[in-house]
């Protein structure tokens, strides 16, 4: 089976795989690394899986996987939470010294603190971690790059400052995905694992300009006292103004009948875009 992942080896979208395959039974799994989120999302074909990340900590959800989930017909079939924190290597005696840095576009959002310490440093933004530590190591006198704490020790820099993270507690939440679309019937009568489960979907009203929408959206879910613990909002890019809400509900597996039902129902009200039904 091939694992697509973003790469190369030793991002934390690396370490997520290899921590979710020890959870599972798979064996004779090849890694398949790609640079961009497109490129993961498309690699996966067949019974192969993807992985992206969803959630990070500090800096919230990652925009680029949800407008990614919100077309694409995939269906999720769990997910895995890793910690990560970041270190800094420059090639600079002192952080004023320092002239550009190389940061992933998420990391950014999760070490704001140093980077107000460089105010004057050009911030060169790039597509992943490992990237950032491969253009430290091609670069002049000046340069610096926020790369995992992993990897401190692989590099040979003039500066190094462990753990610049905004905080320690930080972790990414990311999520597994075949590339076929998930149906609602089949995953009704999908056997949970566990006694938690969790169901992501898409939801997009017929009018969004009608008041009270959102509040009768979230009135199915609280009437058979399901619990909502995402809610986030994406443009639907059809027109200015019209939204798609994304949700996240959790429960038992005694309130599977339940979230079946109620997502049904919907159906007759709203465009419902269901991504998956995995044990949480």
């Amino acid at each position: 089976m091939k694992f697509s992942v973003l790469g190369p080896e030793g991002t934390f979208a690396d370490a997520a795989a290899k921590a979710y395959l020890k959870t599972q039974p798979y064996t004779d799994v090849q890694f398949d690394y790609h640079p961009t989120f497109d490129q993961v999302y498309q690699s996966v074909s067949g019974d192969n899986i993807g992985l992206l990340p969803l959630e990070n900590q500090l800096d919230g959800y990652v925009s680029a996987t949800l407008q990614r989930l919100q077309v694409a017909d995939v269906t999720e079939i769990g997910e895995i939470t890793v910690p990560v924190n970041f270190g800094l290597v420059a090639n600079a005696h002192q952080l004023s010294d320092i002239k550009r840095i190389y940061v992933q576009f998420k990391t950014e959002g999760q070490c704001q603190k140093l980077l107000q310490k460089l105010p004057t440093a050009q911030i060169v933004t790039t597509s992943s971690n490992m990237v950032s530590a491969r253009k430290f190591q091609d670069g002049l006198a000046g340069d610096a790059a926020i790369i995992p704490q992993s990897q401190m020790a692989n590099q040979s820099a003039t500066l190094k400052l462990d753990n610049v993270a905004d905080q320690d507690n930080n972790n990414t939440r990311f999520v597994i995905f075949k590339n076929q679309p998930a149906n609602l019937e089949q995953l009704a009568n999908l056997q949970l694992t566990t006694n938690q489960f969790k169901a992501p979907f898409f939801v997009t009203p017929a009018m969004n300009d009608k008041p009270g929408t959102l509040y009768e959206i979230l009135g199915h879910f609280a009437r058979v006292n399901l619990n909502l613990i995402t809610l986030m909002s994406l443009p639907t890019k059809s027109q200015l103004g019209e939204y798609s809400f994304y949700i996240e509900i959790s429960g038992t597996r005694d309130q599977q009948e339940v979230i079946f039902t109620t997502l049904r129902e919907m159906t007759a009200m709203y465009n419902i875009h269901l991504l998956g039904f995995y044990a949480d």
